[in-house]
């Protein structure tokens, strides 16, 4: 089955400048786990994600961790929001952004998601514009 025939054709994404406090907000008001990143002629230059938000709240030395055992409370976190919510999305987003192509398969795109650990994948028309998103249970849903 070809990716165009099961992709969600919702365009919720932001612009690099979007302020972080704006993508939360979007991200929940979507329910999506991240949203991509356009430029000024809709094409994919990135993906925000809210593990990436979560990632600029805490050190940097807790992926070293791996625990957020040794924080005093959440109260830190919520100071680093305050201190960042205003700064871009483009600050934030991963750059090495893994698309699809409406012709692409659905065994390729379920490849993708499990190699790259990914809950949803923008599909990109031939000069790399959004068109819409695979999510994880798009493809489970028309399999």
């Amino acid at each position: 089955m070809k990716v165009r025939e099961f992709l969600r054709r919702d365009l919720t994404s932001v612009d690099r400048d979007t302020p972080l406090v704006q993508v939360i907000r979007l991200l929940e008001q979507s329910g999506h786990a991240s949203l991509p990143v356009v430029d000024e002629e809709g094409r994919v230059v990135g993906v925000i994600s809210e593990r990436d938000i979560i990632r600029a709240l805490v050190p940097g030395y807790m992926d070293l961790l791996r625990s957020a055992s040794f924080l005093p409370s959440l109260n830190q976190m919520a100071r680093r929001l305050e201190e960042i919510a205003h700064l871009p999305a483009e600050q934030f987003m991963a750059k090495d952004v893994v698309t699809c192509k409406p012709e692409d398969t659905d065994l390729y795109v379920a490849d993708l998601m499990l190699r790259r650990g990914l809950k949803q994948i923008p599909v990109v028309d031939a000069q790399g514009r959004l068109i819409g998103v695979v999510r994880r249970i798009d493809l489970l849903s028309h399999l």
